[in-house]
Formats: structure tokens, C-alpha cells, sequence
């Protein structure tokens, strides 16, 4: 993110632009200008360091200006009641309760299940998928609570797999707590199950898209005025010329001739001058 921002700005910012969008009706073209803006709201509201508008307008290049994106600012936080300095209530909320109570009981079971809850089950990658999920259209009809709930009971689901059997004391204990959980904050049966079936879908199509290879070629769409400016470097190449027979002979006859020679001073006698002894005189 911008500036090395923590990841509540973003699930900040996604709750602002819901809510207005549940309350206003936005035209296409104030899309942009209201997102950055909610995006500015949600790093004031959470008090943190603020990033000039300026900035947020040259970098997210929404086609507004920062007098605009200012007044859309004030115009989302009148509209919803933001109240500065005090975080709102957003589905990584929800997220990290669940994952401190799934913790706690993790702990009360105890031995090799606590260390399989700390080594497999991170917060840190929740919250990534969390943001995964969030990016995706489907996900606006689930509410915050119960996808925090599904995403965390599908990640333990996942894990629970490969290392238990489902006739194990230990997961008797955790199915348990996530009806009690469920019946607690009022989820159907029928809503946890179709919000379960959204996730995983996103999820598997997520990571299926990083498994499988790019193969889309690229192409280079260009206007005929850069057409006509580009030089035709395909005329630039030209074919290397063919090495006739009869050269490589010629060639190979000479290498053989230098290697074959026999050294000049085996054969010929050449003179040799005495060898006169130098004294110096004293």
C-alpha cells in the first residue's frame, strides 16, 4: 500500500465506500473521486500520519483535484456519522475476535493441537485472503461478521485435513464451538452455508490462477501517427554471406600447414656467435 500503510486503512476505506454506496447513489464518473476520498477518510478517521491530497490525487491519478477530493471527504463523513480517531467495526474486526477465541480454545485443548493451531494457523495470512475476498463483487451480499466467520472455519477446515481424522477428540471439540459461535451471532444455516460456497469458490479460483502459467501473449498496440515516426528496423537486417567450399578448403590446408611445420631450428644450422666472458674491471 501507499506510504507503508497498515492493512485497516484498506478495510476501512472498503467499509466507507460500501456504506455510502448502500446510502447514495454515485455516478461512474465520481467513482474514482469517492474512493480515493474514502480512502483519505479512512487514515484520518484512524489517526494516523495523513498523506497530502495533492499527493493521493498525482498518485491515484482519479481525475479530480485535492479542493474535490477534500469536499468529497467531508461530504462521506456527514453522511455516515465518522467520527475521527475512533476505528470502525469492519470484517478484519470480526476476523481477528474470532481468531483470539479460536486461539483460547486451542489452548484449553491443548498439547500437540496448540502447536498445531500456532505453526499453521497465522493471522498475518487470514488477513491476506481477507483482502482477497474483499476485492471480489460477490462477497458485498455477506456480511462482515459471517464472512470473518466462514473464512476462518474454512482455513481451519483446510488444515484440520491433513493433519486429523474426522473421529479425532480435538475436532469434536472445535465443530462444537463453531455452531456455538454461529448460533451466537445469529447466523442461518442456509446464509453460513452459501457464504461458505462463495468463499471457497474465490479462493480456489485465487490460488488456481497463481498455479496455473501466464501464457496470453503480448502485443503492442500502436497509432498510425507512431507508426509513422518508428523507423523500419526490419529492413535493417541483413543475411550473412556463404562461406564458399573452396575458401574453407584453402583455410584448412593453411592451419594444416602450420601445424605440420617442423621447427626451423631442428633442421637448418644456424651460425652461433662464441660466447665471450665479461669481467669487470676493479
Amino acid at each position: 500500500m501507499w506510504y507503508e500503510l497498515p492493512s485497516d486503512v484498506l478495510f476501512s476505506a472498503m467499509s466507507l465506500v460500501d456504506r455510502f454506496l448502500d446510502r447514495m447513489a454515485v455516478k461512474p464518473k465520481h467513482m474514482a473521486c469517492m474512493s480515493v476520498a474514502s480512502f483519505h477518510l479512512a487514515i484520518k478517521q484512524l489517526d494516523l500520519k495523513p498523506i497530502p491530497a495533492e499527493d493521493l490525487v498525482t498518485i491515484s491519478q482519479c481525475g479530480c483535484t485535492a479542493g474535490d477530493l477534500e469536499r468529497m471527504a467531508g461530504v462521506i463523513a456527514n453522511k455516515l456519522g465518522v467520527q475521527m480517531g475512533h476505528a470502525p467495526i469492519t470484517s478484519v474486526s470480526y476476523l481477528r475476535i474470532y481468531y483470539a477465541l479460536f486461539r483460547n480454545l486451542a489452548k484449553e485443548i491443548g498439547g500437540d493441537f496448540f502447536k498445531f493451531f500456532q505453526q499453521l494457523i497465522k493471522l498475518e495470512e487470514l488477513e491476506n485472503r481477507l483482502e482477497i475476498l474483499l476485492c471480489d463483487v460477490k462477497t458485498t451480499v455477506i456480511t462482515p461478521s459471517t464472512l470473518a466467520l466462514v473464512l476462518i472455519c474454512l482455513h481451519l477446515d483446510f488444515h484440520i485435513k491433513e493433519s486429523y481424522t474426522r473421529g479425532s477428540p480435538e475436532l469434536k471439540h472445535v465443530f462444537e464451538y463453531i455452531l456455538f459461535l454461529q448460533q451466537y451471532m445469529r447466523i442461518p444455516d442456509r446464509v453460513f452455508t452459501c457464504g461458505f460456497s462463495i468463499v471457497s469458490g474465490i479462493l480456489s479460483h485465487y490460488n488456481g490462477q497463481n498455479k496455473a502459467p501466464y501464457k496470453q501473449r503480448l502485443v503492442w498496440k500502436l497509432s498510425s501517427r507512431t507508426l509513422r515516426v518508428l523507423r523500419p528496423i526490419n529492413r535493417f537486417s541483413s543475411d550473412l554471406p556463404t562461406i564458399e567450399e573452396g575458401i574453407s578448403n584453402a583455410l584448412d590446408d593453411g592451419l594444416r600447414s602450420r601445424t605440420e611445420s617442423i621447427s626451423s631450428e631442428e633442421e637448418e644450422d644456424w651460425p652461433t656467435s662464441p660466447i665471450i666472458p665479461i669481467f669487470e674491471q676493479c
